[in-house]
């Protein structure tokens, strides 16, 4: 009988030493399996930190006129997020911005105040930064040379935002404002200029 042959028999007279009394009385042989056990009633399945469901942001950039009404110029906002499910939202927005007339008769100071609905294209943990789109409708009025007390403006938004810690987030966005029912003219004009921006604004805040 070769070595090979010897080990063989050897391991298989191992095993029928330890499963063989078993079967004498009737028992299969035992098999030590560890089956996860869930978690109690009391306890989730599945831990995750909950997202924020509202916020409030503050920031700074520029915004010019589609028209050419004004230059471009120094913009200021405040946005407040209420967060219905991980991919829809509510926004109310202040945009203020101060800009000198092209036709250098003085500045136009910009107020705009609107609601809208923001939609997340990714949610929170599927990439680095969560990219979104927002639209809504408000209200808007241009103080100064040529100005109008208050115009219709339908806000259009593109950005992205991601939060830094469980209670602070950073965001950025690029902003179209359409207006209507104004008119930037001084009064001699055949075609006055419209009230319709562009902003492009970075931001930071606090989620509760």
């Amino acid at each position: 009988m070769t070595r090979h042959a010897r080990v063989a028999v050897g391991v298989a007279a191992s095993l029928m030493a330890v499963t063989l009394p078993g079967l004498a009385q009737g028992q299969p042989p035992s098999i030590n399996v560890t089956v996860p056990q869930p978690p109690p009633a009391d306890q989730p399945l599945i831990r995750n930190i909950p997202r924020p469901t509202l916020s409030i942001e503050g920031g700074a950039g520029l915004l010019g006129y589609l028209s050419g009404t004004g230059r471009i110029g120094p913009a200021w906002n405040l946005r407040v997020t209420g967060e219905f499910t991980p991919r829809l939202a509510a926004e109310a927005s202040y945009l203020g911005a101060a800009n000198r007339r092209s036709d250098d008769t003085g500045t136009l100071t910009y107020t705009s105040l609107d609601g809208g609905l923001r939609y997340n294209l990714l949610l929170a943990d599927q990439a680095p930064v969560q990219p979104f789109l927002a639209a809504g409708l408000g209200y808007a009025a241009w103080i100064g040379p040529g100005g109008a007390p208050a115009g219709l403006v339908i806000p259009v938004s593109a950005g992205v935002e991601r939060m830094l810690t469980e209670h602070v987030k950073i965001g950025a966005r690029l902003n179209l404002r359409p207006s209507f029912f104004e008119d930037l003219g001084h009064g001699y004009e055949r075609n006055p200029p419209g009230g319709s921006t562009w902003s492009l604004t970075a931001g930071a805040g606090g989620a509760f």
